[in-house]
Formats: structure tokens, sequence, C-alpha cells
């Protein structure tokens, strides 16, 4: 099984909502600004050290574990073939040349 940032931040969000912590008091708990911890969930480039307070805060540290474990199920070069088929649609449109 193959986690990227998206999911991982989806996942982080849902374990948060189902324990009932408002995002504002896990990013107090985590010392990290509401926006910080909202970027994670997002899955828009956080940091390792964000996605581990941020764990802590909501007292969630076993999904590290997990994840270890299910990334195991995918090799390196696998991860890196997934990532490129998952590409987004593009955001410009090239000219037609002349």
């Amino acid at each position: 099984m193959y986690l990227d940032e998206k999911t991982i931040g989806a996942t982080i969000r849902r374990i948060r909502i189902k324990k009932q912590i408002p995002l504002e008091e896990a990013a107090a708990r985590a010392s990290l600004s509401p926006v910080t911890v909202r970027a994670l969930e997002l899955g828009r480039g956080s940091t390792l050290l964000t996605m581990l307070k941020t764990l802590k805060a909501i007292d969630e540290t076993g999904f590290m574990l997990d994840w270890v474990e299910k990334s195991k199920e995918v090799s390196p070069m696998q991860a890196l073939k997934i990532s490129r088929m998952q590409k987004t649609e593009p955001k410009r449109v090239a000219r037609k040349s002349k």
C-alpha cells in the first residue's frame, strides 16, 4: 500500500475528528498554528516534525507503526512508479507551434 501526503493527512484528520478534538485544540497541544495543522491534513507539504507533533497531540502515535508496516509492502521503485502515474492534470496548455 502506497501512502502519499494527502492520504496520510486525510487519515490524521479522520482520527482527530473521530476523537472529537477540534483543530485549534490539536494545534495548541502540538505547539503549532492551526494553519500548519490544516496544511498537514490537506497534504500540503508539511514536515515530518509537524506530523509527529500532531500525532502525539491527538494521542495517536501508533499510526506511525502501522504506516511503517504498510509501507514495507511497496518497494521504493514501485512507489516512484506509482507517484509518476498519479500526476495531476496539467496546469497550463502549451502553445501550438506554427
